[in-house]
């Protein structure tokens, strides 16, 4: 049995996650509509920013990948977007009023790049802290549960500066200075007190192995089909949530007391879900929570408008939040096993690889996945200008819920189905401890 790693440990190397979390999700939910306010930026420059961006995301990400896993250490690029991050979110959150396309998109790629040099090395660096099926799970919880802590700090900035309910000037320069100490301090401190495992008798990377890796690794096709169902789905629900609980609950006034709720959901469901996770397979739980989503959605949208929709809203979305708890948690969790087998089977650490590869898969899904969730709507003749049509309505349900639970079905049977389980994981940790014995 291997040796557990220190909750100290965990928290240094996690807690690096914390200012790095704020700095996507929040900040895309956020940043639009503070710089059509504040700045000269149009909603039309807006989205040329969010088209080129993941166009951006689709060449540096694998590329950060690949130089990820052939420096030797992670730690170099992690620093190194650190002060990218901290040049570049300075000068994003604090806007002069008459900042145009150029200074968003120019700021904004930036710190799209900053964040990644940190975040896949990062997460290929969580992928090797521990070769255990188990130790696995609790350094993707704590690495997860500090982030989920920076996105609620992120939402409860106004409140906790002040400014009531709004990101000002002031909240987003608070920010920024938050963010550009504490990212770079955070990553000395990892750099000093976690060490960096070191993979024996590796072959080289190269640039070629962005691609080889789908064929010499088939299970990691099988892995990202799954990821992406579930993440075209669940981005659907989380574009659409504002919308449909405001336009047709009538919630309007209350979308900070249920989101607050949903994402504490998100981090306090998984220690309950590492305690579980000691007796069940990871992908088979995974499977199993597809339809307790399914069960969930369809409870909200029978759920009637008016103020008393309040409370039965609140307690779906900490269910849902729960559920979304869990694939934070083992997703992870499960491509570190697939960085395992492909070092068993490949004699290669395409650890960098293999998290870019997610990473723009998550990037991707939030895309598409709003923006098929908003089309749904809209093709029956949505619109929040206008009184709610009973064709309207039932395009927000199929949207909230139909479409979303149409792509949950694949991934129950596609996520139960998973080969690589415990058993099989054993087998790997065999291989690679018999390749690393030296011949006498």
């Amino acid at each position: 049995m291997p040796q557990s790693l220190p909750a100290r440990t965990l928290i240094l190397f996690g807690l690096v996650n914390l200012p790095l979390s704020m700095l996507m999700s929040p900040a895309a939910a956020i940043l639009p509509n503070f710089y059509i306010e504040h700045t000269a930026v149009t909603l039309g420059m807006m989205a040329t920013v969010t088209l080129v961006s993941r166009l951006f995301d689709g060449i540096t990400d694998p590329v950060i990948g690949v130089l990820s896993d052939r420096l030797g250490s992670r730690k170099p690029l992690m620093l190194i977007g650190a002060l990218v991050c901290a040049l570049s979110v300075w000068q994003l959150f604090r806007p002069a009023p008459e900042a145009g396309l150029g200074y968003l998109l120019r700021w904004y790629l930036l710190l799209v790049l900053g964040w990644t040099l940190v975040e896949i090395p990062h997460s290929a660096m969580a992928a090797e802290l521990s070769r255990d099926y188990q130790q696995r799970n609790r350094i993707s919880m704590w690495r997860q549960i500090l982030g989920f802590a920076g996105g609620v700090l992120f939402m409860a900035s106004p409140m906790l500066l002040g400014q009531g309910r709004a990101f000002t000037p002031q909240v987003m320069a608070a920010l920024a200075a938050f963010v550009a100490l504490a990212l770079p301090l955070t990553l000395v401190v990892m750099c000093w007190r976690v060490p960096e495992p070191r993979v024996h008798g590796q072959h080289r990377i190269r640039p070629g192995d962005m691609l080889q890796v789908f064929r010499t690794l088939p299970w990691l096709r099988h892995f990202l089909l799954t990821q992406v169902l579930f993440g075209l789905a669940t981005g659907a629900v989380s574009a659409l949530f504002v919308i449909y609980a405001s336009q047709y609950l009538g919630l309007g006034d209350s979308i900070a007391r249920i989101a607050l709720p949903f994402s504490l959901a998100m981090a306090l469901s998984m220690p309950l879900w590492l305690q579980l996770l000691r007796r069940v397979e990871k992908h088979r739980l995974w499977a199993v929570s597809a339809p307790g989503v399914m069960a969930v959605l369809l409870v909200i949208i029978n759920i009637e408008p008016g103020p008393g929709a309040l409370m039965p809203m609140t307690l779906a979305m900490i269910l849902f939040g729960s559920m979304l708890g869990l694939a934070s948690l083992v997703l992870p969790s499960m491509l570190g096993d697939l960085v395992d087998a492909d070092l068993a089977h490949n004699g290669r650490d395409r650890a960098g690889i293999l998290f870019a590869f997610q990473a723009l898969v998550i990037k991707l899904n939030q895309g598409v996945g709003g923006a098929i969730g908003l089309s749904i709507p809209a093709w029956f003749g949505f619109s929040a200008e206008g009184a709610l049509t009973d064709s309207a309505v039932t395009g927000l349900k199929l949207a909230f819920a139909g479409w979303p639970c149409l792509l949950l079905v694949p991934v129950m049977v596609l996520a139960w189905r998973y080969p690589l389980d415990r058993k099989t994981h054993a087998q790997l940790g065999a291989t690679m401890a018999a390749q690393q014995t030296p011949e006498s």
